[in-house]
């Protein structure tokens, strides 16, 4: 016997997220994870702290030639981190 008034899991899920506003914090994990995945390790190891805020993603990295070096792919890095995290959530990355 089936229960017509069964709510999917995800969707109890997501509303708990919303609810509890966790949502923000559970993307800042999922971009951390995948920060390694999109850049490399050698990157990985100079980030210093990742937060993002309003769609900007604050990249600090210990390496000034290295922030400057990636601001040539920050196009990519944002098509590529928005692409593993499944939605549009990146427009811009600053590297400080």
């Amino acid at each position: 016997m089936q229960n017509d008034d069964a709510t999917p899991l995800k969707k109890v899920i997501e509303e708990l997220l919303r609810i509890y506003n966790l949502k923000s914090g559970l993307t800042q994990v999922k971009i951390y994870q995948i920060w390694a995945r999109v850049v490399g390790r050698h990157i990985a190891k100079s980030t210093r702290d990742i937060r993002l805020k309003n769609g900007i993603l604050f990249i600090q990295l210990d390496s000034p030639a290295l922030r400057n070096e990636l601001s040539f792919a920050k196009t990519k890095i944002i098509r590529n981190l928005n692409r593993q995290l499944g939605e549009e959530m990146i427009q811009d990355i600053v590297f400080v």
